[in-house]
């Protein structure tokens, strides 16, 4: 008869000693387990508080300085629809453009000078002190009553409707006789516009009276082009700017004329470049 016996005990033996084993090797993995969560406890409370991330500041948008504030009128608008007066309504400045009264193409080019987003006032014809040339059914004169002179500034106004000031054409005698000046205020004030004094003669009143009668107003501190010449007319705008910069703002007049649209073209771009401002002259008033 077989011995069973022996190979039985041999394999519990066995057995026994594999699950010896096992236990041992999940015991070495719990020490193991332990040890880890130890270290890391304990590096963990001696880790340093993290800085908070830097916070990014905007940079700062840096304002150029305003070196000076021009403001350009151009007179004689009325007389003509071309290239020329084209031209000026390209300019890439804020401009006040006059038209005068009583020609073929007064109201249109003020309505194609604030449709352009230009301003348009009225440029006034007034008596001279030597002769007096065209505009007759609106030129002011010293002789005339005083219904006659509000009566013509009114027509005036209504003519060019998008006006919203005036300046004097001419008018070295009108300009100095308080009574054509006086009525010039009534009409201006009663329509809440304003009236910039050319300065055709330094016996003008027109600022002092336009001053004490309430109506806004200011006075043109430069003529651009009384000489048709390129380089003159630069050396004026020069100056126009010297004293805008002296002053904090100037006024500069000039006239419907190629060389001036030139000039125009030509300096403004730099002269905004060197920190200087166009602005309309109605922001220039007292």
């Amino acid at each position: 008869m077989k011995d069973f016996k022996t190979p039985i005990i041999y394999l519990l033996i066995l057995i026994i000693m594999m699950l010896l084993v096992v236990l041992k090797r999940v015991d070495d993995r719990n020490s193991e387990l332990e040890n880890i969560i130890k270290f890391n406890k304990e590096n963990k409370e001696k880790a340093p508080i993290p800085l908070p991330l830097p916070v990014k500041k905007t940079p700062k948008k840096v304002t150029k300085a305003i070196e000076g504030i021009i403001g350009i009128i151009i007179d004689d608008f009325g007389y003509r629809n071309d290239e020329i007066s084209d031209g000026f309504l390209k300019l890439d400045a804020s401009m006040t453009y006059a038209v005068i009264p009583g020609h073929t193409y007064s109201s249109l080019f003020g309505k194609k000078a604030v449709e352009a987003g230009f301003e348009v006032i009225v440029h006034m014809p007034l008596e001279n002190t030597g002769k007096t040339f065209g505009e007759e059914d609106f030129v002011l004169l010293t002789s005339m009553e005083d219904k006659i002179i509000q009566r013509r500034v009114e027509k005036a106004l209504d003519q060019i409707p998008t006006a919203i000031g005036m300046n004097n054409h001419q008018g070295s005698k009108a300009s100095a006789n308080r009574k054509v000046v006086q009525n010039i205020a009534k009409v201006i004030k009663s329509r809440n516009l304003f009236f910039i004094d050319s300065r055709t003669t330094s016996e003008t009143i027109i600022e002092s009276t336009m001053d004490s009668m309430g109506v806004s107003t200011a006075r043109r501190n430069v003529f651009l082009d009384n000489d048709d010449d390129e380089e003159k007319i630069k050396a004026q705008l020069m100056e126009l700017a010297q004293k805008s910069s002296e002053l904090g703002f100037a006024i500069g007049i000039g006239h419907v004329k190629a060389k001036t649209l030139s000039v125009l073209k030509k300096y403004i771009p730099e002269l905004k470049e060197k920190g200087f401002r166009f602005e309309f002259v109605s922001k220039m008033l007292h």
